[in-house]
């Protein structure tokens, strides 16, 4: 998983003291405590935690626009929950949003609904350990557009249901990381679907797909990459097409896929698998009639 990449030196937070993923200590830090907190707090401390996201959303936005001395840095927030039901609509730009605490059986904090940022430059969220859950709506669980770029998500859990549509909908949202994360649940049409417009920069690395009632991951034919995307090291189960990338622009290496459908041929197992062949390495590929390996050995002498 995308995680154990991270260098030894673990916090008692759970949180590697140093190297990638390690916490900014460059801007201010905030409390959320959904359970017993109060969005009366200062959200300075555990003991005065905010009780909502989006306050502590607010208050860390203001902070980071507060001064040139501020703007180059990055505010942490830590949350905790057991499931705070909630629209998004304000993430915190250049924060860092650590989920810790233990909901129930689970090591994350939960978070249920449908999450459309849309306050202008909204860029470097990062999210780590935080359950995304679906609301019961025919929406994406998170929807990023080009007001939005370098948003990341890291050890996090995606949860589908019946009626959700996609885990994350990407379009014209550049520099997306979605890092060492799991997708479960039925989401209708897929689990990650870049639309059409800037995607370079994705990254989507270490993540394991099950249970999608359609797609695993889509790619836009319209997508765009001025810099390289890159799918590696992922495990893709889905009903349908593991990965359509219609836009053949993404690089796709050392990575599972297994389809419940079934295929018409090797060289082309649209029905399961659509991938630029040129940007593909050491894939395998598992439908419902066949398994082999993709790119197809070249025997061309």
């Amino acid at each position: 998983m995308g995680l154990t990449r991270f260098p030894n030196g673990i916090s008692s937070f759970g949180i590697p003291i140093y190297g990638n993923g390690s916490q900014d200590i460059s801007g201010s830090t905030y409390f959320v405590d959904n359970n017993s907190g109060s969005d009366s707090n200062d959200g300075t401390s555990w003991n005065d935690a905010f009780k909502t996201f989006e306050k502590a959303a607010v208050i860390s936005n203001i902070d980071i626009a507060s001064g040139l001395n501020r703007y180059a840095r990055r505010n942490t927030m830590y949350y905790c929950a057991d499931t705070e039901t909630v629209t998004i609509t304000t993430f915190p730009n250049k924060c860092d949003v650590r989920g810790c605490g233990s909901y129930d059986a689970n090591s994350m904090p939960g978070i249920t609904g449908n999450h459309a940022p849309v306050n202008a430059g909204n860029y470097g969220t990062r999210f780590f350990n935080i359950w995304f859950k679906a609301a019961a709506a025919a929406a994406p669980t998170i929807t990023l557009t080009s007001s939005s770029s370098g948003i990341q998500f890291i050890g996090c859990t995606f949860s589908g249901n019946a009626t959700s549509t996609i885990a994350i909908q990407a379009t014209a949202s550049p520099f997306l990381k979605v890092i060492g994360c799991r997708f479960e649940g039925a989401y209708a049409t897929s689990d990650i679907t870049s639309g059409a417009g800037e995607a370079g920069g994705t990254e989507i690395i270490g993540c394991r797909f099950t249970d999608s009632a359609a797609s695993g991951i889509v790619v836009d034919s319209s997508t765009t990459t001025s810099w390289g995307a890159f799918i590696d090291d992922c495990r893709v189960k889905a009903a349908t097409v593991t990965l359509n990338d219609a836009s053949s622009l993404f690089h796709v290496t050392n990575s599972d896929f297994i389809s419940l459908a079934s295929v018409t041929g090797y060289t082309t197992p649209a029905e399961a698998f659509v991938a630029n062949a040129a940007l593909c390495s050491r894939c395998y590929i598992t439908a419902a009639n066949v398994n082999f390996a993709w790119p197809i050995a070249d025997t061309t002498t």
